[in-house]
């Protein structure tokens, strides 16, 4: 039985749109300057606590002030956030195939609302997200603990993510990595340009 883990923003959900103007939102009540570019770069490439972090050593207020108010802005705009494309239909090809899904996220409060919304809430036996107080990717712990809690095989385990972040954490867990990246760049076990493709990793 082969097991999916997946994270969500950029990977199963178009949601960084929604992420970027919230987090533009933020930093425009703090008087921060920041282009929605630049913003989308680091959040991308690292996390929406690298915004976070910038803005409260640029203000003075404390992380977890910035934190909450950019939740409370981008919680309110969570049924905004679509499927990536081909998410439904990647995830239902391999169920048909045998393979079970699960999902990883730093995504908080807001996961299983979106996840019902968009309809993809069925697949998946269990979902983490930041509420489960596992230590922030790149460390292995949600994914360790989610192939003992399952009695996942670790080399029938994938860990798909759009970041290197999530690249590192499946290495370190000692699972195969499966980078989304439309523009086929990346450096990961598997590289996929569409998410359709995965119905070839299970099918190994």
């Amino acid at each position: 039985m082969k097991a999916f883990i997946w994270d969500l923003d950029g990977t199963l959900l178009d949601s960084y749109g929604v992420i970027v103007s919230s987090l533009h939102q933020t930093l425009e009540e703090l008087g921060v300057s920041m282009d929605p570019s630049e913003i989308r770069r680091r959040a991308t490439a690292g996390s929406v606590s690298d915004v976070v972090s910038y803005a409260a050593a640029k203000t003075g207020k404390t992380f977890q002030e910035i934190k909450h108010r950019y939740s409370d802005i981008s919680g309110g705009r969570y049924l905004e956030i679509t499927a990536m494309p081909h998410a439904l239909e990647a995830l239902e090809a391999t169920a048909a195939l045998g393979a079970v899904h699960f999902v990883y996220t730093h995504r908080g409060a807001t996961t299983a609302p979106v996840l019902k919304n968009l309809g993809l809430d069925r697949f998946f036996r269990e979902v983490v997200s930041s509420l489960n107080g596992f230590p922030r990717k790149p460390a292995p712990d949600a994914l360790l603990y989610l192939m003992k809690q399952h009695g996942l095989e670790k080399d029938r385990v994938y860990y798909a993510g759009d970041r290197t972040l999530d690249v590192d954490c499946g290495k370190n867990a000692g699972v195969q990595s499966v980078l989304y990246a439309p523009s086929g760049i990346g450096a990961a076990d598997y590289v996929i340009r569409d998410l359709l493709e995965v119905r070839d990793i299970a099918t190994e």
